[in-house]
C-alpha cells in the first residue's frame, strides 16, 4: 500500500507545487495576475484614468520628506509614484493586479506558515476579493492596499519568531513603523498579534497589548499634533477614505478578514494531512466560497453607473467631444452629471442648441448641477463653466477642486487654474503653478509649452483657445453671480460674440427652465445681431410656441417651412390623442422626442 501511494512521483510534484505550497506556485500566482488584469482593465479601465487626476506625484527629493513626515506617508508615496503611471493604457490594471498578487501570496505564505497542514490557502484570495469592493470607489485612497500590502510581511515576520521576548520587540517596533509609514493598518497588525497571542499562549498574552498602546499612544500624540482631525483616521480603515465622507461597513472586510483567518488558522494549526480526495473536496468548497463572493461583489458593490461617468469624463477631459457624444446616443439619460458632461460636448461641437432635446434633458441641472464642495463636482463645473466662457467661475471651481482634493493638488486643477491666470494676465501666479506641474513625469511637457505665454500678451492673444476666452471676460466682475447665471452668459455673449457657446448656454437655460417670456425678451434683443445671427433649432421651435397666439410674430424670423410643417404635424397629433392624455407621451415620443415642443409639454 506505501508504495501505491508513492507511485506518480511527477504528479505528486505538481500536485505540491500547485497546492501544498502555493506561497512560490510561480504557475498559480501567474493565473490569478493574469485573472486580475482582464477583469480590471476590462471593469475598471476609464477608473484608473479618473483617480490618476487626484494626485500629483512630483519628482524631487522635498517632496519625498514632506510625505514621509506625516502617518502613512510612505504608502502615500509609493501609492502616488504608482497612480501616476495609470495616465497610461493598460498600467492601472497590471500595477493594480501585482498590489493584489503582492497581498494574495503573502497571505497564502502566512497560512503555510502557522497552519501548513491546513489546506485552507485558496482563502488567500478572499482579501484581494474584498478589496476589490472598494476599489471601484473613487472616494476609497488607493494607499489603503499599498498600506495592507506593506502590513502583511510584517505579520509573517512575526510569526517566524520563536522567542516571546523577541516576537514583543518585533511586534512593537513594526507597530510604530507601520503606523507612521503605513497608517491605520498598524493598529490591524497590533489587533492580529495580540488575538495570536491569546489563541495560543493565553497567561502571556497581556504582555502583548503593548504594540497596541503603543499605537494608540502615537494615534493620539498624532491627534493632539493636529497631524489627523479623528482618532478612526489613525486607527480605522476610514484613513483610507474620503475624510468628508462616511466609508460605510465595506471598506472593513479586508481587515475583518484577516483576523478571522488567524482564529481559523489556529484551530487547524495541529491538523494532520488528509486524503487527495477529500482535499480536493475542500478545494472545491473553497473556490466556491470564492466564487460566491466574487460574484457578490461586482454585483452588489461595483457601480456601473460610476464606471459610465469615469468614462465620459475621460472622454471630456481629452476633449474626445464624437466619442462623448456617440457614448450618450440611444441612451435614457437620467444623470445629470452626464448630461452635464453631454452638455459640454454638444456646446463645444458648436450645437448645443441644436442637438440638445435629441437626448433626455432634465432642466437645468443638466447644464451644472447645484455645488456641493467635494472635490469631483468642483472639478466638473471647472470644465462646464470653462466651456461656458465664464473664466472667474472656471477659476474658483478649479481651485475649489484642488482645495478639497485628497492631497489638495491636481494635475486637471493645476491645468486649469494655469489657463485661468494666463487668461487674466496674472503671470506670476500661473508661473508657481507650472513650476510644479513641470516637477512631473507626465504633465512636465505641457507646462513647458504653456511658458511661452507667460508675460506675453501677443502670444496669448493669438492661442485660439486662450485668445478666444479672454475676450470672453467682459468688464464687470461677475465672480459673485450677483445677477445670475443667465445675465451673466448674456454679458460674456455681448463681450465676445464669435464665443458661440456663451449664448447657446444662455438661450439653453432659459428653454430648460420653461421661462418662455424671458426666452422671448431674449431673442428679440438678440435675433439678428452678432450675438445671435441666426437661431439654432432649439430656439426656432421655442419662437413657434411663442408665436401660437400671433403667427405674425414669427416672421420676423427666419424659420424654415420643413419646421413649421413639422409643427403643425405635432400639433395635430397632440389634438387628435388629447383624449388619452397617459399615452400621448409615448405615442408622441419617437416621432417628436428630439423637439423643444415635446421637451415644453412633457418633461
Amino acid at each position: 500500500m506505501i508504495k501505491r501511494e508513492e507511485t506518480g512521483p511527477k504528479e505528486e510534484r505538481w500536485r505540491r507545487m500547485l497546492f501544498t505550497n502555493p506561497g512560490v506556485s510561480i504557475l498559480f500566482w501567474l493565473c490569478v495576475f493574469g485573472l486580475l488584469f482582464f477583469y480590471q482593465q476590462k471593469q475598471q479601465a476609464f477608473h484608473f484614468y479618473y483617480i490618476e487626476q487626484d494626485q500629483l506625484f512630483l519628482w524631487n527629493f522635498t517632496y519625498f520628506i514632506s510625505c514621509l513626515m506625516e502617518p502613512a506617508g510612505l504608502a502615500r508615496w509609493l501609492t502616488e509614484f504608482c497612480v501616476q503611471y495609470f495616465i497610461q493604457p493598460y498600467y492601472g490594471a497590471l500595477i493594480v493586479s501585482a498590489w493584489f498578487t503582492f497581498i494574495g501570496i503573502f497571505t497564502a505564505a502566512i497560512i503555510k506558515r502557522i497552519a501548513p497542514a491546513s489546506n485552507i490557502f485558496l482563502l488567500s484570495l478572499l482579501p484581494i476579493i474584498l478589496l476589490l469592493y472598494v476599489h471601484p470607489d473613487a472616494n476609497y485612497y488607493y494607499k489603503g492596499t499599498v498600506a495592507y500590502m506593506l502590513m502583511l510581511p510584517a505579520l509573517y515576520g512575526f510569526f517566524s519568531i520563536k522567542r516571546e521576548v523577541i516576537r514583543i520587540v518585533y511586534a512593537t517596533v513594526f507597530g510604530i513603523l507601520l503606523f507612521w509609514f503605513a497608517g491605520a493598518v498598524a493598529f490591524l497588525f497590533a489587533v492580529c498579534v495580540l488575538i495570536w497571542e491569546l489563541l495560543n499562549r493565553f497567561s502571556h498574552a497581556y504582555r502583548f497589548i503593548i504594540p497596541a498602546l503603543f499605537v494608540a499612544g502615537l494615534a493620539r500624540w498624532s491627534v493632539h499634533a493636529a497631524l489627523a482631525g479623528e482618532y478612526r483616521f489613525l486607527l480605522l480603515p476610514d484613513g483610507y477614505f474620503n475624510y468628508h465622507l462616511h466609508a460605510g461597513i465595506v471598506i472593513y472586510f479586508s481587515w475583518f478578514f484577516l483576523p478571522l483567518l488567524l482564529i481559523l488558522c489556529r484551530f487547524l494549526r495541529r491538523r494532520k494531512p488528509v486524503g487527495s480526495v477529500r482535499k480536493y473536496i475542500e478545494l472545491s468548497l473553497q473556490l466556491l466560497l470564492v466564487l460566491i463572493v466574487l460574484r457578490l461583489s461586482t454585483s452588489k458593490y461595483v457601480s456601473h453607473d460610476a464606471g459610465f461617468y469615469e468614462e465620459l469624463d475621460y472622454y471630456m477631459r481629452t476633449e474626445q467631444w464624437d466619442k462623448l457624444i456617440n457614448r450618450c446616443e440611444g441612451k435614457e439619460i437620467k444623470n445629470y452629471l452626464y448630461l452635464c458632461c453631454l452638455n459640454v460636448a454638444l456646446a463645444e461641437k458648436g450645437a448645443l442648441a441644436d442637438r440638445m432635446f435629441s437626448f433626455n434633458q432634465r432642466g437645468v441641472q443638466g447644464i451644472y448641477v447645484p455645488w456641493n464642495q467635494t472635490s469631483q463636482l468642483s472639478v466638473l463645473l471647472s470644465d462646464v463653466y470653462f466651456s461656458m466662457g465664464h473664466i472667474a467661475l472656471a477659476q474658483r471651481m478649479a481651485f475649489e477642486g484642488n482645495e478639497s482634493a485628497p492631497n489638495s493638488l491636481g494635475p486637471r486643477t493645476l491645468k486649469r487654474l494655469v489657463q485661468t491666470n494666463i487668461i487674466y494676465g496674472f503671470y506670476p501666479v500661473a508661473e508657481k503653478y507650472l513650476d510644479l506641474l513641470e516637477q512631473t513625469k507626465y504633465y512636465r511637457k505641457w507646462a513647458h509649452e504653456h511658458r511661452r505665454f507667460l508675460w506675453n500678451d501677443i502670444a496669448v492673444e493669438k492661442d485660439s483657445l486662450l485668445g478666444m476666452k479672454r475676450k470672453c471676460i467682459p468688464a464687470e466682475n461677475l465672480l459673485s453671480e450677483v445677477k445670475g447665471l443667465y445675465v451673466d452668459l448674456e454679458c460674456i455673449a455681448k463681450q465676445n460674440p464669435a464665443h458661440r457657446a456663451s449664448i447657446q448656454y444662455a438661450g439653453a437655460l432659459y428653454l430648460l427652465s420653461k421661462d418662455v417670456l424671458t426666452f422671448k425678451e431674449f431673442v428679440e434683443k438678440y435675433y439678428g445681431t452678432d450675438v445671435l445671427p441666426v437661431l439654432p433649432k432649439s430656439f426656432q421651435e421655442a419662437v413657434i410656441i411663442l408665436s401660437e397666439q400671433d403667427p405674425s410674430y414669427m416672421e420676423r424670423y427666419d424659420i424654415p417651412l420643413s419646421v413649421l410643417q413639422r409643427f403643425a404635424n405635432f400639433k395635430k397629433q397632440v389634438l387628435n390623442y388629447k383624449g388619452n392624455t397617459s399615452a400621448l407621451p409615448g405615442l408622441l415620443k419617437n416621432g417628436y422626442g428630439d423637439t423643444y415642443w415635446y421637451y415644453y409639454l412633457f418633461k
